[in-house]
């Protein structure tokens, strides 16, 4: 195996989306179904629940730099910048950052809606990102 050093950004760049996107399906898919459960905010689960939501957002928003970052790395190194595909990709990068800032920032995690679009917003980023 002969890896170099864009191996390693496209690497960092699938990793950071997997921490992204993996985190939301499992919040969304075992976490925060388990919360309702228990009674959402009035029950005992919200004691855990608000920090364990916190920490991934902070760390979802730190994935989705990362991925932007080795994402324009690798759009440069390989003059991606005029592909029709690159440009839908990173419009939809742009709505996902756009979502999750409202959903961190003003509706502090608390809007169903908010986190549905950034998951199928994500999703369609990997879609996308099929035809690079």
């Amino acid at each position: 195996m002969n890896l170099d050093g864009w191996d390693v950004v496209l690497w960092i760049h699938l990793l950071a989306m997997a921490f992204f996107i993996g985190g939301q399906l499992f919040l969304g898919i075992a976490v925060v179904p388990v919360f309702r459960a228990q009674g959402g905010s009035d029950g005992p689960a919200h004691d855990w629940m608000v920090p364990i939501a916190r920490r991934f957002g902070w760390a979802s928003l730190v994935a989705l730099a990362v991925a932007l970052v080795t994402g324009a790395a690798m759009a440069s190194n390989q003059n991606l910048w005029q592909e029709t595909a690159l440009n839908i990709k990173m419009t939809l990068v742009v709505i996902a950052i756009v979502l999750v800032c409202l959903h961190v920032f003003v509706t502090k995690g608390a809007n169903r809606l908010l986190q549905t679009l950034i998951l199928l917003d994500s999703l369609a980023i990997v879609l996308v990102a099929t035809a690079l």
